[in-house]
């Protein structure tokens, strides 16, 4: 089913690109990133990556559509796939504005499969944006509650923006944080590039997804057209 799936999204998003490109709204992004180690919810997805990206974002309903699909290279040389659908629009609740999301994602791992649905708000205090998400693991029906909080720090440099950051996510059957640092750079107006250092820990004993005490470094560039 998961094969299927990816094979009508491959289609959608390089049928839609070609045609998005017209519309002023629209945006489609390509990126090419590496990473000594990934991971997603706190679980271990993969280790020693390059990966290629490419991302189909439209307006509708007043919102955001994004379709993702991610193809990536690992030390084992082996080819992993991972794929995303989801809808974000800006709502009130009691005169109060936070960014709505819904999602459905995959993820092709030599840790195990994965394939999950969530919702999630952020919103922004003061200097601080914070993020609360529940999602359900369709693979392993395990339940999770995601909560997130970062920054945006300008430096002397201009336009680099580095932004700390930390997720903890609390499930049944483990605890997972990552805490550490993201940073941007524009090179262009259509070109940029990104870093990230972070540290994660989860306490999954005995798990496929354990990951302990890893320190993640990674890069990317993308383009936008």
């Amino acid at each position: 089913m998961k094969k299927f799936i990816l094979t009508l999204l491959m289609g959608a998003i390089l049928g839609s690109a070609a045609y998005s490109t017209t519309l002023a709204d629209a945006s489609v992004d390509v990126g090419f990133s590496a990473s000594n180690f990934t991971t997603d919810r706190g679980l271990a997805v993969r280790e020693d990556s390059l990966g290629y990206s490419l991302d189909l974002t439209a307006p509708l309903a007043g919102g955001d559509l994004s379709i993702g699909l991610g193809l990536y290279d690992t030390d084992g040389d082996s080819e992993d796939t991972d794929f995303s659908i989801a809808y974000s629009k800006g709502i009130d609740v009691f005169g109060q504005k936070f960014d709505a999301t819904a999602s459905f994602a995959g993820f092709d791992s030599v840790f195990g499969d994965r394939e999950e649905i969530a919702i999630g708000l952020a919103y922004k205090i003061s200097l601080i944006d914070a993020s609360a998400s529940v999602w359900h693991d369709l693979d392993n029906e395990w339940y999770g509650v995601e909560l997130g909080a970062s920054t945006s720090v300008a430096t002397p440099i201009n336009d680099l923006i580095v932004v700390p950051f930390i997720a903890v996510n609390l499930v049944d059957e483990y605890t997972a944080i990552e805490a550490g640092l993201k940073a941007s750079y524009p090179i262009s107006d259509q070109l940029s590039a990104s870093a990230k250092l972070s540290y994660n820990n989860n306490d999954f004993e005995g798990s496929s997804f354990e990951v302990e005490d890893e320190w993640i470094i990674g890069a990317g560039i993308g383009y936008k057209f």
